[in-house]
Formats: structure tokens, sequence, C-alpha cells
């Protein structure tokens, strides 16, 4: 049987933060960005070395 690596999580403040984004783009009818935003997410969660999401740290 093959062992899966854990996929990434997102701490709560991560994920709310893109809720809240996804919300937004949405609603200014920018749904390509949206999508885009959705895909990097699924890419990291999925430890796609290729991914292209960077988390801001808080200062």
């Amino acid at each position: 049987m093959t062992r899966f690596q854990q996929a990434n999580q997102l701490p709560q403040e991560t994920l709310r933060w893109l809720e809240q984004r996804l919300s937004t783009l949405e609603q200014q009818q920018r749904f390509e960005c949206a999508y885009a935003l959705r895909m990097e997410v699924a890419d990291w969660l999925l430890k796609d070395l290729n991914a292209n999401l960077a988390v801001p740290h808080r200062r």
C-alpha cells in the first residue's frame, strides 16, 4: 500500500482571507482572476512544487 503525504493545510485566517478575496473578485466580475486564484490554492494544497502561492507575512 502506498503512503500518501498529507496535503498542505491553510490556517483559518488565511482561509477566511481567501474566501473574502474570491467573493470580492466575483462581485467585480473578475471571474478569470478568481479561477486563477482557486487553481493556485489547489496546486499549493496538493503540494505542487510549481505552485506560485505565497502567503504574506504579518508585520
